[in-house]
């Protein structure tokens, strides 16, 4: 299960939104507690694919930067997120072609011209064939840090 805070859902509309009609991209970062992940954060990238308008490239420097600043402390990057501009929020034939890491969580969000329609979260399989969907539950703080420490 995968709880989302409110500034990061909001952090990641705005994001989709403001890069359409290309993909946008970005870092997730929270906490990990067994099958339970918290995001706290969603840190925008630009997108350095070559053809942003279908793929997305997250800028590797930037998740460097993230994995050495979160290094000491309780929140590490989860995953990342990604927009299909006028497509679902589930993974493409390329996103299942770009599985480099099963641990970490895939974002979609569904975005057209009128921003934000929808998200969902996958994780990909071990075998970098495929994803699993995954809950994706929004959250008020207060409430989400009980329920994740619980």
């Amino acid at each position: 299960m995968i709880l989302l805070l409110q500034a990061p859902r909001a952090a990641i509309a705005a994001h989709v939104a403001a890069d359409y009609p290309h993909e946008a991209c970005g870092l997730l970062l929270g906490q990990r507690k067994g099958e339970k992940m918290l995001v706290s954060e969603a840190v925008a990238s630009p997108n350095l694919a070559d053809d942003p308008a279908h793929r997305f490239e997250m800028d590797p420097g930037l998740r460097l930067r993230l994995q050495k600043a979160t290094r000491q402390g309780p929140e590490q990057v989860l995953g990342h997120y990604h927009s299909h501009p006028d497509g679902p929020a589930r993974p493409s034939a390329t996103d299942r072609a770009g599985i480099y890491e099963a641990d970490l969580i895939w974002l979609i969000a569904a975005v057209t011209t009128d921003g934000l329609q929808d998200m969902a979260a996958y994780l990909p399989w071990a075998d970098h064939g495929g994803f699993d969907k995954v809950d994706l539950n929004d959250a008020i703080e207060g409430c989400a840090l009980n329920e994740f420490f619980l």
